[in-house]
């Protein structure tokens, strides 16, 4: 498996977490008194965060990725 899907497989299982999160927490919400919503991570706080983690290889293919992602968007929303 390659560092990209790696950090791909990485990435989705997050976002699976994050999901699982939020709906745990619109459940109590629900069932209780909704508390004002708290800051949440930027996708780049997140990703720093994750580079913490990772090793010199493995930072370096999140480094493509995000720079891959940013030309993305880039080109998405000019």
């Amino acid at each position: 498996m390659s560092n990209e899907e790696k950090i791909l497989s990485m990435l989705t299982k997050m976002q699976a977490d994050i999901d699982a999160l939020r709906a745990e927490v619109a459940t109590i919400n629900h069932n209780s008194n909704p508390q004002p919503p708290k800051k949440t991570m930027t996708q780049r706080e997140v990703f720093m965060g994750l580079a913490n983690l990772l090793n010199d290889d493995e930072k370096e293919a999140l480094g493509k990725y995000m720079e891959a992602e940013m030309a993305r968007k880039a080109a998405l929303y000019g």
